[in-house]
């Protein structure tokens, strides 16, 4: 009974020591990458327009206002957008023929439906190419 512990130990001891090898797993890296944005494709006979509206809603700066200023340069026809966070301010350079103030609206809509678009019209001035 005394050789068969013994043996049991050993046999034990024979796993754990083979079993606990050096072995070393590879390591991982995560990197970060960023696509650079397409370019868009601008007619530059276009009569493009900038408009200002305010963005009722937003609650951050990442969060809000960068998801509304990329839904409203996604747009076809939009040649720039920016959105302030602090005064929530929308301005959108945009070709008239492709782009109006409900596509506009809409856009920010998609974003969230608590966004809340006030226009005014005397904000919109038209940009020559």
């Amino acid at each position: 009974m005394k050789a068969l512990k013994t043996m049991v130990v050993i046999i034990s001891f024979l796993f754990a020591f083979t079993s606990c090898k050096n072995e070393t797993t590879p390591e991982t890296k995560t990197v970060e990458t960023t696509e650079p944005a397409p370019e868009k494709i601008l007619n530059p006979d276009a009569n493009y327009v900038t408009a200002s509206f305010s963005v009722e809603g937003m609650k951050c700066a990442m969060g809000c206002a960068k998801v509304i200023e990329k839904n409203l340069f996604a747009m076809d026809g939009v040649k720039e957008a920016k959105v302030d966070f602090d005064s929530q301010m929308a301005t959108v350079t945009y070709d008239e023929k492709l782009v109006n103030e409900e596509k506009l609206i809409a856009s920010v809509a998609a974003a969230s439906d608590t966004y809340k678009v006030i226009w005014d019209k005397k904000e919109k001035a038209v940009i020559e190419n």
